[in-house]
């Protein structure tokens, strides 16, 4: 696992932990995790995550939103971080999964319509279809401090051929960047791009 991956797992697990009062109680039986009884299980992890989230390990870590998962069962956050974590491992129709289970919770929780776009693009090769297209566009719609989900679906429109809807959306999310936002000077030859009738590249 690479310092970068380590780090993210570790942000995720520690917002988990904040979001959805994550206690640590695990299912018995998960790969990578050694057989113990459940009283000493749930305390030693309990422990990690109240004093050291960062050595929790993918299994600990999955095992505990998996069983919040099962705790809170309308709850979209512990299927949305469950998603995450899947995300991380390079492990994307799984992702997918979870992140579809956050939505049929909260079918506006805006992270998970963000995750899930990205697992589309993911799973297109960087291509912006028009599924992720229309999540990254319903996120924008629904937050429009996602820029960046915005942005993406303007790029899904331009990719599909309509440059016209593109240019609009791109100009929509353009205005509301403050004049010192550095994105501006991106979005502008973006902007230009697609003036001149091309798709842009997906980031």
């Amino acid at each position: 696992m690479t310092r970068a991956h380590t780090t993210r797992m570790q942000m995720i697990v520690m917002a988990a932990c904040l979001v959805i009062g994550v206690g640590g109680y695990l299912m018995l039986g998960r790969p990578g995790m050694d057989d113990m009884p459940m009283d000493k299980r749930q305390h030693e992890i309990s422990e990690k995550i109240r004093t050291a989230p960062e050595t929790l390990t993918t299994a600990e870590a999955l095992a505990s939103l998996e069983q919040a998962a099962i705790n809170q069962p309308n709850a979209p956050e512990p299927r949305y971080y469950i998603g995450e974590m899947l995300r991380g491992q390079n492990r994307p129709d799984d992702a997918a999964r979870a992140y579809q289970a956050a939505l049929r919770r909260d079918e506006t929780y805006v992270p998970a319509l963000v995750g899930l776009a990205q697992v589309l693009v993911d799973l297109g090769d960087g291509q912006v279809g028009p599924d992720a297209a229309r999540l990254f566009a319903r996120a924008y719609e629904l937050d429009d401090t996602q820029v960046r989900a915005g942005m993406w679906a303007a790029m899904g429109a331009a990719q599909a051929g309509d440059q016209e809807k593109a240019a609009q959306m791109m100009r929509a999310v353009f205005a509301k960047l403050p004049a010192d936002d550095p994105r501006r000077e991106r979005f502008g030859a973006m902007l230009d791009v697609i003036g001149d009738g091309e798709a842009p590249a997906a980031e």
